[in-house]
This record gives C-alpha cells, structure tokens and sequence, in this order.
C-alpha cells in the first residue's frame, strides 16, 4: 500500500478507537517518509500522532506535534515568500502545493493547540486558539470541508471541557455552534459519521448533567446507531453509559445496571479512565440502592483509584462525598469526616471549585452531625461502628426509621448539641443555595434549580431543625418560605435520594451571574413575582429580623447576601 494509504488506515484505526495501533503505524511510516523526502506526508503523519496523543491525554506528545508542525509550516511559508532562494531550489513541491501545504497545516496546529489548552483547563487560551482556527475561508476548496470538521471537533473539545470544569453555562454556544456543523449537509464518510458520534455523545452527556432528558436520548440513540454502523465499538459503549446516567437520574435502577454492564467490559479494554471511573461509580449507586453497602463501597474505591491517577481533583472531591455515605450508614462518621477534609482540601487546590460547590460540602458535612446525632437519639437504623459492614446492610434492610431513644437522657442532650452543630452548617448553606433560585430570571431554569439543587438541601435544613425540636427555627423557615412562594399542594420527591447525588451532582443551565451573586430585585409590571433577594424579614413586632445568624453565616461563608438592603417586611397580618 502507498504512504498516502497508509496514513487513511492510521485514520481510520484512530477513528475506530485503536489508537495504539495507529501510532505504531505512524512511527513505522515516518523513517520511509524521510527517505522519500516528502514533507506533506510527515506534516500528516505529525497532525496524526498529535490528535491521538490528545486523545490519550499525553500532553507532552501534543506539545512536540504543534512545535514540529509549525516549525516545517514557518518554514516553507519563508519559501513561499522568497526569503530562501536555496531552500526553494531544493523543495520537491511546486508553488500552488506548498500554498495548499501551508493553508491545510497552519490549521491544524491551532486544532491540536486548542485541544491541548482545554484538556489543561486553559478555557481561555483554548478560546483565543480556537478563534485563530476559525478566522479566515478556505482559499482551496478541497479544504472546506476539513476545516469544518476541525472547527467542529475544537468546539467540542472545548465545550467538554469546561463542563468538566462545572463551567456548563459557558459552554452553551459553543454547543450550538458545534450542533449547526453537525448537521449541516455535506457528503458521507467516516468524518462525517466521526463527527457525528463524537459531538452527539459529548452533547448527550451535556444534557444529561444539566437535566435536560428528553433531548439527550435522540442525540445518543443516534450517535448509537452511527457507532455500531461503523463497528467503533467504543463509540458504541460510551452512549450506553450516556444512557445509563440518563436512567439513573429518574431511577431506573435495572436498566442503569444493564448499561453499564454492557458498557464497562469495553471502556476498561480501550483503557479510557475517565470513563471506567464512572461505570465504577454508576455500578456502585446500583448497589448502593439496593442496599449492598459491601459492594458499592468497592466500586468507589475502583472509581476514586482512576480519578487519583488521573489526578481531576473536582471528580475526586465528589467521589470521596458519594464514598463518606458508606461509613455514615456503618456509624464510623469520623472516617467519614476524614474523607470530607480530604474532599475540601482538593476543593482548596482547584482554581475552578466555587462556592456552591463549598455549599454543597458544608451540607454533607451537616448530614453527618445529623447522622451522629440520630445514633445517639436511639434511631434504629443507625449502624454500629464494632459491626460488620454486613451487619449495617442487614440493619438497614430491617429498620423502621423510628427513634427508641429516652428523652432526657446523656444520649438525648449529646444527641441534640450535635443537631444544633449540623444546623450550623446545613441552614447557612440551604439559604446561600436557595438565593440563587430567586435570581434566575428564567422560568424553566429556576424550576429546576429549585427541585434538584435547592430543595433537598433546604429539606435537610427542616429535617435538622425537626429534629432539634428548634420550633422557632422552624416557624422562621415556614416564614422564609411563605414569603418566597414556594409551598406546592402536591410536592414531588426527588427519585434519587440525598446519599445518591453526591457525585452526580446535576448542573443547571441559564442561571447568568445568579451564580456569582444575587442581581438587583426585578418585579414586573402588575406582578406579584419578586425576582431578587427579599428584605430582612420581621415575624413579631418586638423581634429581630428571622435568621440573621444564619444570614451572617452565608455571607462570611459563601459571600452570598441572602437579603436586600430594605427595610424589613412585617409577615404577621
């Protein structure tokens, strides 16, 4: 087979997910490319070896592709220009294909870069790379349709990235943009399917982590389909693990465990670790849920192992919260502690970890005061630290969720001293949370904030307040609520419960600077919706402000302002 063959079927190796046979490919040709002195094909073989060392995560190789790529384009874009005579005496391409030379390959380093950058985490370098790969028209028009598809790849690159990085909302137009290419007409071919399977899986996922379901399966179902068409048998399995979360997410525990099932054997043979953690962590949920502590622990632990090695510190993070609920349920809660210290000293050293996500610790951490204190309340459901984890399973499976504690006992008042201490925690980090739902000006955007972030944490705050026997913390959240709005005659229980969400945690679109703080109150004309933080609220005339401590909390906390600075409002009558 000729060289130009030989660097398709390294394309189409590479496209079928066997990169390390592509490589080998490509490192064999080169030494006969060299021989023929033909630089057109070494630059191909180079842009080759870059996207697979991107795929594989080896930045290093990515960074010598770039540098040899640009330093063979520089120099016959010096050709081109005249300034060496000598070197042009001795080139083997005439001047119209060293122009098509140069045009195709100044391209694909900006690709490869624009890869490179995002897979660092340098959305910003990625972004001013990925604009250098998209300014200008294609002067061949042999060309068009390749710079397509590589200004559609970098845009999914970088949209997958920064959802990596919890950034959802930022990537939004890049999706779009990315989605218009894919579907825009253009003859067949394995860059057109590659294409296809890559931006629809990418955007499958993108919709799942933002709760959008129902426009998920379609994109994944077709990506499918075009997999198994082209026999890319990875392809294939990470839209069944696309689905798998998909079916998590509305409790669908068989066919999570089916999915995965299928899916996982795959993934760890094409040695994709980043997935593989997360078959790991979907197999340990399902166990989870069936009450087989033993083995869901184990499936964490293969989860957290990858995401260590892969060294992502915010999928760490999750993981470590998801695994705490195994000792929590064992009533080992200062292992349980430990995991969560660990988990915010990961936070501590991500540029990219925010303060929801610092919320949303600060609430575990809470439900394991809560948990201990229970134990102490006499819950039956409580495990025993001395027990097997066997034991715990069993006790669980039998409990009644009641307390056979005594009132008035050493255990009781321990008991309450820590609920008060989980209050402190949970109710300062429920009202920085629930701020952000009144500050998103999108109907559909704020119904789902409010369902999957805001409420099981602020039904944590009622629970801990409950059970504290606190009544004047608990008329002050029933007052908090009335005033927001937020009583429903028919409330809906999430499918997943509290200890199922720690590491899936679903981001929600349309939430602007919400996130970043709470915008200027907004009211329409002859609306009764308040959009924007509530003045302080006053319950009796000879009272302070409602939760003011817990107000000072979340602001020094997760410097959230929960109130607007207005006089108070009266709720009595």
């Amino acid at each position: 087979m000729s060289l130009s063959g030989e660097l398709a079927r390294a394309r189409r190796l590479a496209f079928a997910a066997d990169e390390t046979a592509a490589r080998d490919l490509l490192l064999s040709l080169v030494p006969q490319i060299e021989r023929e002195d033909r630089d057109d094909l070494m630059l191909e073989a180079l842009a080759q070896l870059g996207e697979i060392y991107l795929v594989r995560g080896a930045n290093d190789g990515v960074q010598e592709s770039i540098r040899r790529i640009r330093d063979c384009v520089a120099i016959y874009a010096e050709i081109a220009a005249g300034v060496h005579p000598d070197a042009a005496e001795r080139a083997r391409l005439s001047p119209a294909e060293i122009a098509h030379l140069i045009c195709r390959y100044s391209r694909r380093a900006p690709f490869l870069h624009t890869g490179l950058a995002a897979a660092q985490g340098d959305h910003d370098g990625a972004a001013q790379a990925l604009d250098q790969l998209t300014a200008g028209g294609s002067e061949f028009a042999d060309l068009a349709d390749e710079h397509a598809y590589l200004i559609a790849r970098a845009q999914v690159l970088c949209a997958t990235a920064l959802c990596d990085d919890d950034l959802h909302t930022r990537s939004l137009p890049l999706w779009e943009r990315a989605l218009r290419a894919v579907d825009r007409p253009r003859e067949g071919g394995e860059f057109t399917d590659h294409l296809l399977v890559t931006a629809a899986t990418a955007y499958g996922r993108f919709c799942v982590q933002t709760g959008r379901l129902s426009e998920a399966e379609p994109w994944l179902r077709r990506a499918g389909a075009r997999a198994e068409q082209n026999g890319w048998d990875l392809a294939t399995a990470t839209t069944e693990l696309e689905r798998a979360a998909a079916r998590w997410l509305v409790a669908d525990h068989a066919s999570t465990e089916q999915l995965v099932s299928q899916a996982h054997p795959v993934i760890a043979r094409y040695a994709r670790a980043h997935d593989v953690a997360r078959c790991w962590l979907y197999l340990g949920l399902t166990r989870m849920a069936s009450g087989a502590l033993e083995g869901a622990d184990e499936c964490f632990a293969h989860a957290e192992q990858q995401w260590r090695d892969l060294g992502k510190p915010l999928h760490l993070h999750r993981i470590l919260l998801q695994r705490s609920w195994i000792p929590i349920f064992w009533g080992r809660f200062g292992e349980a502690v430990e995991m969560i210290a660990e988990a915010r000293e990961l936070l501590d050293s991500s540029p990219r970890s925010s303060w929801l996500q610092y919320a949303q610790l600060d609430n575990h951490l809470g439900t394991v005061w809560r948990a201990d204190a229970l134990a102490d309340l006499g819950f039956d459901s409580s495990g025993d630290p001395d027990e097997t984890l066997q034991e715990t399973e069993a006790r669980q499976a039998e409990g009644l969720g009641i307390l056979r504690g005594e009132v008035g006992t050493p255990e009781y008042f321990r008991g309450l001293t820590k609920l008060e201490q989980a209050a402190e925690l949970k109710v300062p980090a429920a009202l920085a949370v629930d701020s952000v739902r009144y500050s998103i000006t999108d109907a559909d955007a704020r119904s789902r904030w409010a369902s999957t972030v805001s409420a099981p944490i602020l039904a944590g705050a009622f629970a801990v307040a409950w059970e504290w026997e606190n009544t004047e913390l608990i008329s002050e959240l029933v007052e908090y609520h009335s005033a927001r709005g937020t009583f429903n005659a028919e409330p809906q229980r999430s499918p997943v419960g509290e200890w199922g969400s720690a590491a899936t945690a679903t981001a929600i679109l349309d939430v602007g600077e919400a996130l970043a703080a709470a915008g200027p109150p907004t009211q329409g004309a002859g609306s009764l919706t308040r959009l924007g933080p509530l003045p302080p609220l006053q319950m009796q005339p000879d009272t302070a402000p409602i939760m003011a401590h817990y107000r000072a909390l979340a602001f020094q906390r997760y410097g959230r302002d929960v109130i607007a600075a207005e006089p108070a409002w009266p709720t009595w009558p």
